[in-house]
């Protein structure tokens, strides 16, 4: 069985924030997480404070909560692997001035758009007007 192989029991409901430590604050000096049977994970801070996650869902489907085979976990499976300690990218610019920059850019796009229409509806009535040739 590969080390990270995936199963039933380790698929969990993370929140965006667990989901970003996890893939982008891990590996050498980062978070670390390690999920248990019972669907509780166990996130180890940079400090080595230790945080636990009880599964949410084992409330309202408590027929979930209980192991569905045994488990291999493996403790300390090596180094990550090289992308593993990667960080996120840092915005450019905040959500506010993107979305302004997206809607001028589209604003600009259709004044293009309607400015060559007009251009071709000018020509056409230029053309039009011409005095038929015999």
């Amino acid at each position: 069985m590969p080390v990270f192989a995936s199963c039933q029991i380790e698929c969990s409901s993370a929140s965006r924030y667990h989901h970003l430590l996890k893939t982008f604050y891990t590996g050498l000096g980062g978070w670390a997480d390690r999920q248990l049977p019972d669907g509780t994970v166990i996130w180890t801070a940079p400090s080595g404070h230790v945080y636990t996650t009880a599964p949410g869902g084992s409330l309202f489907f408590p027929q979930m909560a209980s192991p569905t085979g045994d488990l291999v976990i493996p403790h300390g499976s090596g180094p990550p692997s090289g992308n593993r300690g990667v960080m996120m990218p840092t915005r450019r610019r905040t959500r506010t001035q993107d979305r302004a920059y997206r809607i001028a850019l589209e604003r600009q796009h259709n004044a293009a758009h309607i400015a060559r229409k007009e251009l071709l509806l000018a020509e056409r009535i230029a053309k039009d007007d011409e005095a038929p040739s015999f």
